[in-house]
């Protein structure tokens, strides 16, 4: 019988979130926004989940309720503390039954309103005053959102207390190969579509010409230079993936309109881009992390599980500290070689549990 191997306890814990009119449809998650607020006078905390259209409100309730979570063939369980909450569609004029100040509105900034903190009130009036296009307003949230003091709700996946924009992980794998599965990250038949871009890249004999980033471009010189023709085309493949993944991840979102493209070489790149790193046709913050931790894994993968960050944190305009910490997060160690390079070792080192709270840089 499997035994306990861990009790994961946090003050900031996940909540488990009950729909009191029905269930969310599998994919619908990525379209939600939520966020989580203290009330005045007391400890209680009230929770805000937003699909665009309607707000549901609740009250959290603290059980000391546990998620019982067995890794596949491991023989060991984890139990994971988590608070609940049942939330309810907040209807107009109609005040949540388990807040004791009338809350108005359909969106999350009627609640910030209400209970965030000043720094919240101040920024969501702001908000309200502007009157500027839609494009800037967004733009004006991804650059002051660290000032607004509400902790975000962790998520968690693959019962080892990752976050959900994490790539699917085997901590117990036996090989390196069996850790992270690049058919998780991106499907083999969209990769497929890079072909044929690829082999000009590597047929050039100047790769300025493309316009890659740096990263990449050193990469593809430093594989085409040492390893199999065969090998090294697909590797570039996943290469040429993060280059469009980044330049989308550093696009500025007043220049993502409708027309918008994140690969000019194939439709099915720029789609899977879309879909798995846009919501409701923007990108979020959430939605960046999301793509750095891809990025990462992705370039592990292509380089043999071997990989110096300080480049990549350059491109991609983050610094090196996060960028290893997002990597000790993802399950990769540090090199005795390089301060700044990363390696995945085995076994692979068990889940940090992440502080999801931003601090303003």
């Amino acid at each position: 019988m499997p035994k306990i191997k861990e009790v994961v306890t946090e003050p900031n814990r996940p909540v488990l979130i009950n729909f009191q009119n029905g269930k969310i449809q599998p994919g619908e998650e990525t379209s939600l926004d939520a966020a989580l607020f203290k009330e005045k006078g007391s400890n209680k905390k009230l929770i805000g989940v937003s699909n665009g259209d309607m707000l549901y409100t609740g009250e959290v309730a603290d059980f000391n309720s546990f998620l019982v979570v067995q890794t596949p063939d491991s023989k060991s369980l984890q139990l994971i503390q988590v608070d609940t909450s049942v939330v309810a569609p907040l209807l107009e004029n109609k005040a949540p039954t388990t807040a004791t100040t009338p809350v108005k509105g359909h969106s999350l900034a009627e609640l910030r309103k209400e209970f965030g903190s000043k720094k919240a009130k101040r920024y969501t009036e702001q908000q309200e005053r502007l009157t500027t296009n839609i494009e800037n307003v967004k733009q004006t949230l991804e650059m002051t959102v660290a000032d607004v003091t509400i902790s975000e709700i962790p998520t968690t996946m693959n019962g080892d207390g990752d976050s959900l924009y994490k790539p699917k992980i085997n901590r117990d794998a036996s090989s390196k190969d069996q850790v992270y599965q690049l058919q998780d990250l991106v499907p083999q038949e969209v990769l497929d579509t890079l072909e044929e871009k690829v082999i000009e890249i590597l047929e050039s004999d100047d790769f300025k010409e493309f316009e890659l980033l740096p990263t990449v471009e050193k990469l593809m010189l430093d594989l085409r230079a040492s390893q199999p023709e065969r090998t090294v085309v697909e590797k570039c493949k996943i290469l040429l993936y993060v280059h469009y993944l980044v330049k989308f991840m550093i696009t500025p979102l007043k220049n993502m309109t409708k027309k918008f493209i994140s690969c000019d070489c194939s439709s099915e790149v720029d789609k899977h881009i879309k879909n798995n790193y846009m919501v409701n046709n923007t990108r979020p913050i959430t939605m960046k992390d999301k793509g750095l931790c891809y990025t990462i894994v992705l370039l592990m993968l292509a380089m043999d599980h071997e990989l110096d960050l300080e480049m990549i944190s350059k491109d991609i305009k983050t610094g090196i500290k996060k960028m290893q910490e997002f990597a000790r997060n993802l399950g990769f160690s540090g090199s005795s070689k390089n301060k700044n390079s990363i390696s995945l070792k085995l076994p692979v080192p068990p889940p940090v549990m992440p502080n999801l709270k931003r601090k303003k840089n």
